[in-house]
This record gives structure tokens, sequence and C-alpha cells, in this order.
């Protein structure tokens, strides 16, 4: 006799688990839902709809960890922890969906994060597929770039742009403003002049989807205008008013929303939290709800955590490690790690050469734990690393 112990992510890899045992086929997905495992934090959480959910938690096999103001009966809101398989968070949500306190919200919102699919980013007339992880190929044209691989020429960055695209990526991202870590604004005139003039050249070679990182509406309109498809917005939609999110709205681009704290100029000084991962997370949740009241689609809403906008190395590597609690959003995730400064602390090395493999696993990590989008310079490197990660995860 053999005994091991295993683990599924999804209710397929547990449907193949089953099917492996060759037992009768009747139970393959019934026991797949019991193997795949959920667990949910609920925050600020009235206390009288947490009791309410213990009992009922219980009652479906459920185990549920709640403060002691919960027991005592006291009143306010704190946090709770559900821990469940398949089979018992679906009759979970059916017996608080008519339940009092906000339950019947809270019933909605588990099985909307427990049945949500992402299928397309929709750009205007666009649609890019999301049954894989898309790479983001990285165009710097501003020579302060923390990189140190800025392109001054437009016809060198134009090249690099298209050998991306042949190496595999799916989509490229331009800027033409530097946000590292105490880098300063560039005046708008120049920005958009070089971005439309990237735009122009190469649009003529390629349609392939195209992000420009700017958080000014006179370069967004402008870069719109010339055929982007994307802004990635460091402020996510914050920046002066509201004149960003209008210009998306209006022409039906996608946004990507990053977290960041302060300005490039002073965000790595003094960096405090509460809570790094529920700060974060409230914040791009406000954000995205912002996006939506002002019009823009939801299939046209990308989030970004911001690993090393506001972060120390350790923010950066929790966010990595517990990425997948931002799908709960149920819009795609993109992580911009690529060769930052925090690898380096991790390696105890500023050799530059020493950032690429710390880079390519970073990413990989981040694919597992739930990344949608890599936004990378190394795009033929990345590529690679994903046909095997895929390899993998489709036996």
């Amino acid at each position: 006799m053999i005994v091991k112990k295993v683990k599924a992510d999804t209710i397929k890899d547990a449907v193949k688990i089953v099917a492996s045992s060759k037992c009768d086929e009747y139970v393959y997905e019934k026991l797949a839902k019991k193997i795949v495992g959920n667990s949910f934090i609920v925050e600020d959480i009235d206390n009288r709809a947490a009791s309410v959910l213990k009992q009922e938690a219980l009652s479906c096999g459920c185990d549920v960890a709640v403060s002691k103001d919960v027991s005592l009966f006291k009143k306010g809101k704190s946090n709770i922890v559900i821990c469940a398989n398949q089979n018992q968070i679906e009759k979970l949500t059916s017996k608080i969906k008519e339940q009092p306190f906000g339950l019947k919200l809270l019933s909605k919102q588990i099985s909307d994060i427990n049945s949500f699919q992402l299928k397309q980013i929709v750009c205007a007339n666009k649609k890019i597929a999301l049954n894989k992880t898309l790479v983001m190929g990285i165009i710097n044209l501003s020579p302060d770039s923390f990189f140190k691989n800025g392109i001054e020429d437009i016809n060198v960055a134009v090249e690099t742009a298209l050998q991306m695209q042949k190496d595999g990526a799916d989509i490229i991202d331009v800027g033409a403003e530097s946000t590292r870590p105490g880098s300063k604004p560039v005046p708008v005139k120049q920005e958009t002049e070089k971005i439309q003039k990237f735009l122009k050249l190469f649009r003529k070679k390629s349609k392939m989807p195209v992000s420009v990182d700017t958080y000014k509406p006179e370069v967004a309109k402008a870069a719109l205008d010339e055929g982007a498809d994307i802004i990635n917005d460091i402020y996510a939609l914050r920046y002066k008013d509201k004149s960003m999110v209008k210009i998306v709205a209006k022409n039906k681009a996608a946004v990507i929303l990053m977290h960041m704290k302060k300005n490039p100029l002073t965000m790595q000084q003094n960096i405090r939290y509460n809570n790094t991962l529920s700060d974060i997370f409230n914040f791009l949740s406000k954000q995205l709800d912002f996006a939506l009241d002002n019009g823009i689609n939801k299939e046209s809403i990308i989030i970004d955590p911001g690993i090393g906008f506001g972060k120390t190395v350790e923010d950066n590597l929790l966010i990595i490690k517990r990425l997948f609690e931002f799908k709960s959003l149920n819009v795609p995730v993109l992580m911009a790690l690529s060769n930052k400064s925090f690898l380096a602390k991790v390696l105890g090395t500023e050799d530059f050469s020493q950032r690429q493999l710390a880079t390519a696993i970073a990413n990989i990590v981040s694919v597992i734990n739930g990344a949608d989008i890599l936004r990378v310079h190394d795009v033929k490197e990345t590529v690679n690393a994903l046909k095997v990660v895929n390899s993998i995860r489709g036996i």
C-alpha cells in the first residue's frame, strides 16, 4: 500500500487527479470540488453578520475564525477567515444569500470571485485574448531610465519593438519619462513629441497592441490619437483632475491602474503601511470603482500592485508571495518587476548582470501566484520561461 498527499489549484487539475485513480466517472467532479481548497479573508464585516456567518459556515463543514468581539456579541466590525473546499463554499453562499447584515452582498462577492474567468482585454476595436500569460515588452525613450537602456533614436526604438514582437511579445509598452525613484518630471511637450514620433513610425509597421506609460492627460490624448491602445498610469487616474479618466473612457481605451505612494520623487521616503496588502488592495479597488463609475469598461481595466513604487524590499516580496489575493478584483493583474533594485538587495550585489536571472525567477513565481501580464525588458527570455511553465501546467 502506498499513500501520497495530493494538491490541486484548479478543478480541472483536481479532476485529472481523481480520474487517474480510474474510479467511477460519476464522482470525478464531485471529489474534485472537495480537493480544491478555498480560503477567504473578509475585512470590516459587521460583527452581527460574522456571528450568523460562523453558524452557517460550521453547518456546511467550513472552518471559520472570528474575533473575540464576535463571540462576546459586541457591536462594531472585525475581520474573519473562512476555509473550505469548493462544495462547502457553494453550500455556504447559498445559505447566506438571504441573510441580513450585508451577508447577501457577501454571498454574491464570494460567488463572483469563485466563478469569474478572465477572457480578454478590450481596447476599442481590439481584443487581446487572456488564454495565456501575456508578455509586455518595455521601450524606454527616456535616457534617465533606471535600466540604463533608454533609446533616444526613434528608429532604433521602433526596430527594438519590432524585434520584441518577433520574440513573442503580446504588447509593447512605450514611455518617454522615467518614473524611477527620485526621478523628475519631463515637460509635457517633450514627452508628447517623443511618443507621437514613435507611434507614427511603429504604426506603419505593426498593428500589435501598444501601451503608453504616462500619467499626463495631454500625452495620453495625443498617444491615443496616434493609435495607442492602453494607457499605463502610475497615478491610477488620480493625477490633477478627472481629465485622464474622461480621455480613456471617450476613446474606449484600456487602462492600467497602478498603486504608488506619494510620487516618483518621494515614494521611497518614509514608507509606511497599516497593512501592506490590504492598503494596496483597497486603493486599487477604489480606483477600479472610480474607473467604472466614469465610463471605462471593466474588460478594459488592468491592475498593477506597483512593485518598487513606495515599497520596501519586504513589501515587494510579500506582494509576489500573496499576489493571488489581487485576483479577487476580477480584472487582469500585471506585474512589473523587471530588473528592479529590490532584486539587487535580495541578491546582495549591485552587479546589474545578476538581475536577469532573478527577474526570470520572480516573474515565474508571480505567474504561478496569479499574474496575467508580465512587463519586462527581456522578452525572448521571458517567453521561453513561460513555455516551460505552461508545458508543466498543461499536463
